[in-house]
C-alpha cells in the first residue's frame, strides 16, 4: 500500500527512506514497500499499485534532480496519478546553495500534483537558512527538507515528527477511500 522511492547517490537519501519505512511500519499496519527508483527508471508503471507513494529526492548541483530521479523523471507524464497519495522528503545544501535548497521537491512535487496525485505533508519553512526554492509554494516545502551537509543532527527528529504528521494528514483519506468502498459494496 505504501512504497518509499527514492534516489540516492551518496546513500544519505536512501539511509533516510529506509528510516522513514522502519518507522512507517513500526507505526501502521499498512505494508510498506522501500524501492530505489533506480531499478525502475524505465518503467514507474509497477508504482501504481501503491496508494501512497512516499519519494525521495536529494537537490543536486545547482537545482537539480538527482541522477536516477532525473532519467525517471519523463515516465511520470506517463503515469495517471488521479487517487494517488504523494508526499515528498529531499536533501539539499542550504548554506552552499540557498538559491537552489530543495528545487528537487518542486520539480517533483509539481510534476506528481500535474499528474493528478494529492500532495501531503508540506513542511514549515522556519529554522531554514536559504533564499529561494522551487521547493517551497504558499510559504512551505512541498515535503520533508533535510539538510545533510549542515544539520545532519536534526535528520532524525524531523523525520519522526513528519511520520507522525503523514499518519495525520492520511486519516481523512484513509476515511474516504472506506466510505467510497463501503458504498460501492
Amino acid at each position: 500500500m505504501i512504497a518509499v522511492v527514492y534516489g540516492s547517490s551518496t546513500n544519505n537519501t536512501k539511509d533516510a527512506a529506509t528510516l522513514i519505512a522502519e518507522t512507517l511500519r513500526a507505526k501502521t499496519t499498512l505494508p510498506v514497500d522501500l524501492i530505489d527508483v533506480a531499478t525502475l527508471k524505465r518503467d514507474l508503471r509497477p508504482l501504481l499499485a501503491y496508494w501512497i507513494w512516499i519519494i525521495g529526492c536529494p537537490t543536486w548541483n545547482i537545482g537539480e534532480l538527482q541522477d536516477d530521479w532525473y532519467d525517471a523523471f519523463p515516465q511520470l507524464d506517463q503515469l495517471d496519478l488521479h487517487g494517488t497519495i504523494v508526499a515528498l522528503f529531499g536533501f539539499g545544501d542550504q548554506q552552499g546553495y540557498p538559491d537552489t535548497f530543495q528545487d528537487a521537491l518542486g520539480i517533483i512535487g509539481r510534476k506528481v500534483r500535474e499528474r493528478g496525485a494529492t500532495i501531503i505533508g508540506q513542511w514549515p519553512t522556519t529554522g531554514y537558512d536559504f533564499y529561494h526554492s522551487l521547493g517551497v509554494e504558499n510559504g512551505k516545502f512541498f515535503g520533508l527538507a533535510l539538510d545533510y551537509e549542515n544539520e545532519d543532527e536534526l535528520t532524525a527528529p524531523r523525520i519522526h515528527t513528519w511520520i507522525d504528521q503523514l499518519l495525520k494528514e492520511l486519516i481523512p483519506h484513509a476515511e474516504r477511500a472506506a466510505s467510497s468502498g463501503a458504498a460501492a459494496g
